[in-house]
């Protein structure tokens, strides 16, 4: 028993001398991390810093004498009226949401000391126009500068492997950037809304450019995609509405959903020879083994098109707001993805074979002039808002599709009108007509669930 209170007295007093110290020097905040070092940020929302702000290198409390080596989580956020920041050479970490919504300061210079760089450190520092990360970082944190709407100027080192989840999203003043060479992995919406982006070289090193990596880059005409690339996420040049021309690497293997959705300039896919994962017909990319569309540009003239025998799978996007698509005919798809065909509005029908299973989340969505289709025997699953907003007056179904909410229910026919009825094949070879108040209720699913 005795040694057991020794060993508890030993841990209180442990815990004691590592307790954090507040004090408060010269208008700023600081932390003890340890018996050297100190953290710093503003005393609080009331006490803001303006101005020229310099952060000593070392800083004495209680006869004490600490260094200074990081910026507080949420240490400077929100701090309107500090233009600038000059931090010290003691510097090693930038933490969370550091320096976010300081929307005067125009100019962060980062000492090479800092190795380490929390997510959203700079977001919404508006009036910054450089950047210039130090040797060390070996990734651009997540969320790090987005909204930073006057950022022209990037600068980052070799030892960045990794450009981070929305890392530069809204900087809609940046017009040009290098990547370095060792970077593998654009995460996504990286560069997403930078309107003015108009070129941006890739480093042959890249592998990974994942979702909706460069959605809404409305001024990039043309994108190299480097040899060695070998993924390419879905919606990841969406709405590049400037984007004329893209020639895929032979290195790519994997394509999600299509990357090229609503790219309202682009008109044909080219892939580098030698690929042996992709392929172009009619216009329109498919898998290698054609069993897989990938994708059709948005304003190539399909007029009524017939899927290949082959194809067993649409693409999630491939057909997205396809203006030239007026009716389709599938005889092998079991699976059309997620708005596959949402916002063709030239659309009249469809024909979905006799092999069709599943249907992804708004697949049919606002498809105005889409009035009728027959969903086969073979069918089994739809997601929630595939026909939203269509121009559908009859749906012919099996009855047996009926006996699950969770797999053909009301919240896939929002918003059709009144007049829509569903025409239900029976067992006996007779048929039944239900409104759509009459089909399983979505909402009664959830409530017993």
């Amino acid at each position: 028993m005795k040694k057991y209170l020794v060993l508890m007295m030993a841990m209180a007093v442990a815990l004691a001398a590592q307790a954090e110290v507040e004090f408060v020097k010269d208008g700023l905040k600081y932390t003890t991390l340890d018996e050297t070092s100190v953290k710093v940020g503003k005393i609080d929302d009331k006490h803001l810093p303006k101005g020229k702000v310099k952060i000593p290198a070392t800083v004495k409390h209680d006869g004490k004498t600490f260094t200074v080596t990081a910026l507080d989580s949420w240490g400077f956020f929100g701090c309107n009226n500090m233009t600038e920041i000059k931090l010290p050479n003691t510097l090693k970490k930038i933490d969370i949401w550091a320096l976010c919504r300081c929307e005067k300061l125009k100019e962060i210079n980062i000492p090479a000391s800092v190795t380490e760089i929390g997510y959203s450190a700079f977001e919404n520092c508006e009036a910054i126009t450089t950047l210039t990360l130090p040797d060390g970082i070996t990734a651009v944190p997540e969320r790090m500068a987005q909204e930073c709407k006057n950022l022209k100027t990037v600068n980052l080192p070799s030892s960045i492997t990794q450009i981070g989840l929305g890392a530069f999203g809204s900087c809609t003043s940046l017009e040009s950037i290098v990547l370095p060479p060792n970077v593998k992995v654009i995460r996504g919406y990286a560069f997403s809304s930078c309107d003015n982006l108009k070129d941006i070289k890739l480093p042959e090193g890249l592998k990974t450019i994942e979702n909706d990596a460069f959605t809404c880059c409305k001024s990039l005409q043309s994108i190299e995609l480097p040899e060695g690339l070998t993924k390419l996420g879905n919606r990841a040049f969406n709405v590049c509405t400037a984007l004329e021309q893209v020639t895929l690497p032979a290195s790519l293997t994997t394509i999600l959903g299509n990357p090229f959705s609503s790219c309202s300039a682009l008109k044909e896919y080219k892939i580098a020879p030698g690929s042996a994962s992709f392929t172009v017909k009619d216009g329109i990319m498919f898998s290698k083994d054609m069993t897989q569309l990938v994708a059709c540009p948005m304003n190539f003239p399909v007029g009524d098109y017939v899927v290949p025998a082959t194809v067993t799978d649409i693409n999630s996007f491939a057909f997205y707001d396809c203006n030239g698509l007026t009716s389709v005919k599938m005889t092998s798809v079991k699976n059309i993805g997620e708005s596959s065909f949402a916002g063709c509005r030239h659309l009249t029908s469809v024909d979905f074979g006799d092999k069709l299973e599943t249907m992804g989340k708004g697949a049919f969505y606002s498809n105005g002039q889409l009035t009728e289709i027959t969903l086969p025997s073979s069918f089994k699953h739809m997601e929630q808002c595939n026909f939203d907003f269509s121009g559908l007056k009859k749906v012919y179904i099996d009855e047996k599709l009926l006996e699950k909410e969770e797999d053909f229910n009301n919240l896939s026919f929002q918003f059709c009108g009144s007049d829509l009825r569903f025409i239900v094949r029976l067992p006996n070879g007779g048929t039944k007509t239900l409104t759509v108040d009459e089909i399983p209720d979505m909402k009664k699913y959830f409530r017993n669930r």
